[in-house]
């Protein structure tokens, strides 16, 4: 599950520490300016435009729409803010994307009945991805790759090429704080989207579940050479499982059905 910023894809400091740092660090003129967050957009648009090029645009099941609209509705901070849409397309890799001005993206494999995701996982997915555009999280990357190149005027897009070769090198700083700065975005989404779980009903344990599901599978030759942009999957499941275990501090966890 990915913002657009990443397109598919043991923390050095705490969780919160390095939420609060890298927001801190792009505060005040970056994220704050509405030309940087329309910059964002077109670049996202861009990338969602040339993905629709490469494969079918599919009708997600109108189920999945009512989900959204819940999860949305559960948010103040989506409720109040621009409308929330819903992507498909055809694909038979279990993916999820996200795009701070309001786009969550699936491939239809996440409803097929081969991958068997129940209703609670589906949302889970789709939660996961709101908490991403509730935190801006790629306009606060981006925002933050600019202050760790020391280039508050560089255009994101330019940002970006400069971080990609930097992933390249295994003893790069840079990279190494951009990775950890992503890690922890992935840790918070998992933990929100289980509170928006939890706010609409749904079982909080299948964030867990479908975290094992999605990607437990094996990475691409890409995410090999780039290094992940994701934190190693026991370390994840065992931090959601104890966001779980926290909102239900009652019993065993919950099945998901």
């Amino acid at each position: 599950m990915n913002s657009m910023v990443r397109f598919f894809q043991v923390l050095g400091l705490t969780l919160v520490g390095l939420l609060t740092s890298a927001a801190a660090m792009a505060q005040g003129t970056c994220v704050n300016e509405s030309a940087r967050a329309h910059e964002l957009r077109v670049l996202d648009e861009i990338q969602i435009t040339e993905l629709m090029e490469r494969f079918d645009v599919v009708a997600a099941p109108q189920r999945l729409h009512h989900m959204l609209a819940n999860l949305v509705a559960a948010s103040p901070r989506l409720r109040d803010g621009p409308a929330v849409h819903l992507l498909a397309y055809e694909d038979t890799d279990l993916n999820a994307y996200a795009a701070d001005h309001g786009m969550v993206i699936l491939t239809s494999a996440m409803w097929s009945e081969k991958e068997e995701l129940s209703d609670d996982e589906l949302a889970a997915v789709m939660a996961h991805e709101l908490a991403h555009i509730e935190g801006h999280d790629s306009l606060v990357e981006a925002c933050a790759n600019l202050q760790r190149l020391g280039q508050p005027g560089m255009r994101f897009e330019d940002a970006r090429d400069r971080m990609a070769l930097e992933m390249f090198n295994p003893r790069s700083t840079l990279a190494r704080a951009a990775q950890q700065q992503l890690h922890a975005q992935e840790h918070a989404a998992d933990v929100r989207a289980i509170e928006l779980l939890r706010a609409v009903g749904r079982s909080p344990q299948a964030m867990v579940s479908v975290l094992a599901k999605i990607h437990g599978t094996t990475p691409s030759a890409l995410n090999l050479l780039m290094g992940t942009t994701h934190p190693e999957l026991r370390a994840r499941l065992a931090q959601a499982q104890a966001a779980v275990d926290a909102v239900n501090p009652v019993g065993p966890p919950q099945s998901v059905k």
